[in-house]
């Protein structure tokens, strides 16, 4: 059985269509018009992510008074704008990330630690207790995070990360549960998102 899309997949073909509607040239023309403007001059992270940030406040207010939305709930128009989030991020995701030579350069600086700290890390040197030291969960939590890189949209990888998080979280509860003792907080949590993040980073 195949699998039903998820709800931000709904959300983004439904932006699209809105975007189809003749109506909506005029956004249209706008949305075209910004992502084009970036290849008129040289990447800059810091302004660009300004400049990005300011067009989506603008485009929100142009959402919430268009007529195509003249009836939208605000839950419908956070999902227009979670779709205008994806097309452009989308479009504009060379330009974006680790655009620039200095991020490339601080990227790899990190990835060659991150390599480092995978010949020998062991859950013992985390102080992360012998009952959450269960692979299978482990692998889970990886996998989720592992699967960042096949998306362009933040939001779409912040979802990733917090899908490692739930299972992570996860196995807390249900070690908590067969101990019969509370395992959780931040001093708890945190050692293990480390530890994941840190192996999962291998395949990036």
């Amino acid at each position: 059985m195949d699998n039903p899309p998820s709800s931000s997949s709904i959300t983004f073909y439904d932006f699209l269509d809105k975007m189809r509607n003749p109506a909506s040239l005029d956004l249209v023309r706008s949305i075209k018009s910004f992502i084009v403007s970036f290849s008129f001059y040289a990447a800059n992270p810091d302004n660009d992510g300004e400049k990005v940030q300011d067009y989506f406040s603008k485009m929100e207010d142009a959402i919430v008074d268009h007529p195509l939305w003249a009836s939208a709930t605000n839950e419908e128009i956070d999902c227009a704008m979670e779709g205008l989030e994806k097309y452009v991020m989308t479009k504009l995701f060379s330009r974006t990330f680790a655009a620039s030579p200095e991020d490339v350069k601080i990227d790899r600086k990190i990835s060659e630690k991150i390599c480092l700290l995978q010949t020998f890390l062991q859950p013992v040197h985390l102080d992360i207790p012998a009952v959450l030291r269960n692979e299978a969960s482990w692998l889970l939590a990886e996998k989720e995070l592992q699967k960042i890189n096949a998306f362009k949209a933040p939001r779409e990888k912040l979802h990733c990360i917090m899908s490692c998080c739930r299972v992570i979280n996860n196995l807390l509860i249900n070690a908590s549960m067969s101990e019969n003792q509370l395992l959780g907080g931040a001093d708890v949590f945190l050692p293990v998102l480390i530890y994941v993040t840190i192996k999962a980073s291998s395949s990036w």
